[in-house]
């Protein structure tokens, strides 16, 4: 019996080196630098090989080299990164795998192993357009499997992608059917990232200047869909956490038992609903809009004593979760002893000079609070400027913000505004969380970036409980009407940790238009695609009504029997399109007449053969008959398929045709 042949050609081994490529790609956005470089000297070394330049490396300078990735990886990563060391552990040993393709052997490792590798990039991202790189990396690894099994002598560069097309194309509406349909476990980006990976966002305690540095990113932190109207933007608060605690320069959250009950909330206007979508934070807060009527469905959530949402976990991943608000409310209407000193309570030598203004205003205003409020208020609307690059404050920050600099951002002035309602007795904290957002009308969701990250402050007042006042409105209502990035499109500060940000170039006119049209297409990506486990039990109940097994078998295998059934139409489309040809239809009706006389061909039989074999028993056709195998084969193979050849030999099968 015959060997199969195990070298690969050449051709095959330019396959593998793209295949290589088409799934390192994508996790470029991710890797440290040097394992891309690694890669790209690995792909140089296999092309010096193929080239005939170079020789294959001994097997000392395989094991040198695969010292380096090691020793490389154990410095790159640590136990809080095991799984983007995995990864690139992964893509390091394709690399060197490269210098051994030669055999079938190895390029099918290569291809097994690349095909995982292609899909691993979802545990780092899953946008839209990274699922369209992981798709054509998929075709190309799988062109590269159709070019092992190749003839070593033939060169075709086109012939594996083309049969690559055939086999997946099919494939795509069965396999949406089944995503539809089918039941499934957990999806392969649920897996827990890193705990190592940076992640930007809200901090748990907030400094002069910590919010502000959040406007140097335009990265997600979470979009907003509303079941009827969005609030107008004056309205459109997002608490996340309330610093009740300063230590004379920094605000924190208070240690709060997990027993203690939700503050109490009275509605005054209908609750709206309403679903987030939150990007991973690494913390445990979520968002939700001032004020949260209860914690909804958010099954691992829990509504604290000042009304936030806490997740029982850190947030590692994109989270979902529905949830009801409402605008118009009272809360808090009771406030216990405890909770005033906790509220009033401020380091007796901390900023003194504030604390010295703060008494001249209370005293001014008659020990009113309403009108020491508006006292204030009108302060920071007469010298007080609103900036993204306020100056740097030192331990006293309040008694210089207020009283030399006059320049900040909204945690100076929530900081500073509760602060002084402190000194003058009245409990007094700073929420943080977001503010505003951007509505995209082509999925009808609103969008709120790092840069919309906000502090404001609560006032408890009697009969009225606790108030939302944000002293900002008061500096720069603007910021509260409009978004930030039109606020400050211009000002140097704005999105500097990413200076060539789509979101500079994209502010109105027909650049606007595009992305939101591009982000539009991604939410209902992570909607419909990425979370289609949260949606498709009720998806299905409205197409099917009440789910049975008969209802189910049904939806599957009648959808499954017309793509099944087109695909088989596809192939007999193929065949059909074969015996369009002149010369094959002639052949075919010479055949199948010579079979109903008796004298069949055989399937393994070749036409010259079986010429050969119908000769004997017709020997006044052997001459045109031998003829006709010999201009059959020479036209088929290449060695002589000129026009005026094929029509000489239709003539000939033609011919015999009659004759019979």
């Amino acid at each position: 019996m015959k060997q199969p042949v195990q070298q690969i050609s050449r051709a095959a081994v330019v396959w593998q080196l793209v295949a290589f490529v088409a799934v390192v790609v994508p996790h470029l956005i991710w890797m440290p630098f040097w394992i891309p470089l690694f890669c790209l000297a690995m792909i140089a070394c296999r092309l010096m090989i193929h080239s005939g330049r170079w020789s294959f490396p001994h097997w000392s300078i395989k094991l040198l080299l695969m010292l380096i990735t090691a020793a490389g990886l154990l410095l790159t990563f640590d136990k809080q990164s095991l799984l983007s060391g995995t990864v690139s552990l992964l893509v390091l040993g394709l690399s060197l795998k490269l210098l051994e393709i030669y055999h079938r052997r190895d390029a099918l490792v290569l291809i097994y192993v690349a095909y995982f590798v292609a899909t691993t990039i979802f545990l780092f991202e899953q946008e839209m357009w990274v699922a369209l790189l992981c798709f054509i990396a998929i075709l190309l690894v799988t062109a590269a499997l159709n070019s092992v099994w190749q003839d070593p002598q033939r060169i075709d560069y086109k012939r594996p992608l083309v049969q690559s097309c055939r086999v997946l194309f099919p494939a795509i509406p069965l396999m949406l059917l089944l995503f539809l349909l089918f039941p499934r476990i957990e999806p392969l980006w649920s897996v827990q990232l890193d705990r190592s990976a940076a992640v930007t966002g809200l901090s748990d305690t907030m400094a002069p200047g910590d919010i502000s540095q959040l406007t140097r990113s335009g990265a997600m932190a979470f979009r907003v869909v509303f079941d009827g109207e969005p609030p107008p933007p004056a309205q459109r608060y997002w608490r996340a956490m309330v610093y009740s605690q300063f230590d004379g320069r920094q605000w924190s959250q208070a240690s709060l038992q997990s027993s203690q009950s939700a503050e109490s909330l009275i509605t005054l206007s209908e609750p709206l609903e309403y679903q987030i979508i939150q990007e991973r934070t690494g913390r445990n807060w979520m968002f939700a809009l001032d004020m949260p009527v209860s914690s909804g469905q958010v099954t691992d959530g829990v509504l604290t004593r000042t009304r936030t949402l806490e997740s029982k976990s850190t947030i590692e991943s994109r989270l979902h979760y529905r949830l009801q608000s409402s605008t118009a409310y009272q809360l808090g209407a009771d406030l216990s002893g405890d909770e005033r000193a906790r509220y009033t309570r401020i380091p007796a030598s901390s900023n003194p000079r504030t604390q010295a203004l703060s008494e001249q205003l209370w005293q001014d205003a008659g020990q009113q609070p309403d009108r020491y409020i508006d006292a204030l208020l009108g302060l920071f609307n007469r010298e007080f400027t609103y900036t993204l690059q306020p100056p740097r404050m030192e331990q006293h920050s309040i008694d210089q913000f207020m009283l030399e600099h006059q320049r900040g951002f909204c945690e100076h002035f929530a900081g500073a505004f509760a602060f002084m309602l402190r000194a003058a007795g009245i409990p007094a904290r700073v929420v943080g969380g977001y503010q505003g957002g951007e509505w995209n009308p082509y999925q009808g969701y609103l969008l709120l970036r790092q840069y919309d990250a906000h502090a404001w402050t609560e006032v408890w007042l009697e009969g009225e409980g606790w108030v939302r006042i944000d002293p900002t409105a008061a500096v720069a209502p603007q910021r509260i009407e409009q978004s930030l990035d039109s606020l400050f499109a211009d000002d140097p500060g704005f999105l500097a940790d990413n200076p060539v940000s789509a979101l500079r170039v994209t502010r109105s006119g027909v650049m606007l238009q595009l992305r939101l049209y591009y982000e539009g297409a991604n939410f209902a990506w992570h909607r419909w695609v990425l979370h289609y486990q949260g949606e498709q039990e009720q998806l299905l109940r409205n197409w099917l009504g009440e789910l049975s097994p008969l209802r189910m078998i049904l939806a599957l295998m009648l959808p499954a029997s017309f793509v099944l059934g087109w695909v088989a139409w596809m192939q007999l489309g193929q065949t059909a399109t074969i015996r369009r040809d002149p010369v094959d239809r002639a052949l075919h009706r010479l055949l199948k007449r010579l079979a109903k006389k008796g004298i069949p061909r055989h399937p393994e039989e070749s036409l010259q053969a079986y010429c050969a074999r119908l000769a004997q028993e017709r020997p006044d056709l052997s001459k045109p008959l031998r003829q006709m195998a010999l201009l059959d084969e020479q036209q088929r193979y290449g060695q002589n398929s000129s026009p005026e050849h094929r029509r000489e030999l239709l003539e000939l099968i033609r011919a015999c045709h009659r004759s019979l």
